[in-house]
């Protein structure tokens, strides 16, 4: 019996959170851009995600690393709370997904007027076939993906969706078995 209310435990939390995500991806689908924009410091969003991370990735092997190539505050208008979500996604993906010591890079700069944020890490990479479609709802790229407990698929849709929300993009350039990168480009407060 107890065994069997842990079961059930389990799949009602995922359920939750499938519908969560579900109800998000609808939100910022009808918004399409943001009523309400804060400003937000990427170097702080950063470092609390690193903090968040941190345990995480030494537990799985995975050395994560920050490179912040901007001196002063790097800024943008958005929502905070969304944009961590994002970043978040893309460095958890990044740890799972990088075999036992391999490195995660954060990587944070400016190009003329939008903030870049690359994860960058030395894991399984993703195939050219797969790459235009992971962004879509509930894609899986393979069976040795989908093992992840709580995987709906909906992680780097939600991902891009925020970007776009930030009249942003999120793009991806990987090599099977040599890594990935993502970026996320935010377009800077003139």
């Amino acid at each position: 019996v107890q065994e069997t209310l842990r079961v059930v435990h389990r799949q009602n939390q995922r359920l939750t959170t499938l519908v969560s995500d579900l109800l998000l991806l609808s939100r910022l689908d009808s918004e399409k851009k943001l009523p309400v924009k804060n400003i937000c410091c990427l170097q702080d969003i950063i470092s609390d995600i690193v903090e968040e991370m941190a345990a995480f990735s030494m537990a799985e092997g995975v050395t994560l690393a920050v490179d912040l190539q901007v001196k002063e505050p790097l800024t943008v208008l958005g929502n905070e709370e969304q944009l961590y979500r994002l970043v978040l996604n893309l460095v958890n993906n990044a740890i799972t997904y990088t075999p036992e010591g391999g490195q995660v890079r954060l990587i944070l700069k400016r190009s003329q007027e939008q903030a870049l944020i690359l994860v960058s890490d030395t894991g399984i990479g993703i195939s050219p076939e797969h790459q235009a479609k992971i962004f879509n709802r509930f894609y899986r790229v393979d069976e040795a993906r989908t093992g992840q407990s709580g995987n709906s698929g909906l992680g780097l849709a939600i991902a891009q969706a925020i970007a776009k929300a930030h009249s942003g993009n999120l793009t991806v350039d990987s090599q099977l078995n040599l890594g990935s990168t993502f970026t996320v480009f935010l377009p800077m407060p003139s």
